[in-house]
């Protein structure tokens, strides 16, 4: 079922004509934890086109450099967005989605938050990001139209409480990151005040063991995870909006 990835053919024309979807990678850059999101997409059938953005400098050794590296992490982000508007240029109404993983997540919501208000992406998918719990991610929810999901889990503690606690978040904070304990400020499906799109908490769930996500950092990324509960968000994202159960 989880195949090798054929890079040329899961971003070829057809599939790009029907929406795009963009992997950024934790801070280590392209790997096989970014590659197992590609193939949990694809045993899916995501239809879309399938890319991974490497917002690094693609030398594994400097990971805490990349975590910390703001004018690096600006240019990405400034990039990505290009790329994403030259997308909405010539597909003005397809499903336009980002994935982030770790770091990747914090560079999404940096990315999102650069889209003119005309160029909006569908949604964001965070997973476990390095962001604090109080990162603003009002400009990035702003430029969406279907919200953003952070999925988070209070088992993630070597990496994204231990681990930014010393070396800091992408944001500059010493802190447990909001990939651990969700974001201190909080839009919520159940308040009917809100309008537009809005942040979709998804803190770990018992169930999400039986998919290869144990709660850990990489849990995020299982293919089988990925499969059942993230791909089915690019699809149909009216279907999971609801708060979970705890």
């Amino acid at each position: 079922m989880f195949s090798s990835v054929d890079w040329n053919a899961i971003a070829a024309p057809e599939r790009r004509a029907r929406g795009l979807v963009i992997v950024l990678p934790g801070i280590e850059g392209l790997s096989r934890w970014n590659k197992s999101i590609v193939r949990g997409l694809l045993a899916a059938n995501v239809p879309y086109a399938i890319e991974r953005f490497d917002w690094t400098t693609g030398w594994r050794p400097l990971a805490i450099y990349h975590l910390r590296a703001r004018k690096l992490q600006q240019r990405s982000a400034d990039r990505l967005a290009e790329k994403l508007i030259a997308y909405r240029d010539e597909f003005p109404t397809q499903p336009v989605y980002l994935i982030g993983h770790s770091g990747g997540g914090a560079m999404t919501l940096k990315t999102l938050a650069l889209l003119p208000d005309d160029k909006k992406a569908t949604g964001g998918i965070l997973l476990g990001p390095s962001m604090s719990p109080w990162y603003d991610y009002q400009p990035a929810l702003d430029r969406t139209t279907h919200g953003i999901w952070n999925f988070s889990s209070w088992g993630d503690v070597f990496f994204l409480a231990i681990g930014t606690t010393v070396a800091g978040t992408v944001d500059g904070y010493h802190s447990p990151c909001a990939g651990m304990t969700g974001f201190a400020k909080r839009h919520t499906a159940s308040s009917a005040s809100i309008e537009g799109p809005q942040l979709y908490e998804r803190p770990y769930q018992l169930k999400y063991a039986s998919r290869w996500n144990f709660a850990g950092h990489f849990g995020y990324v299982a293919a089988p995870f990925v499969r059942d509960e993230v791909a089915p968000l690019l699809i149909d994202p009216r279907i999971h909006i609801e708060e979970p159960s705890t």
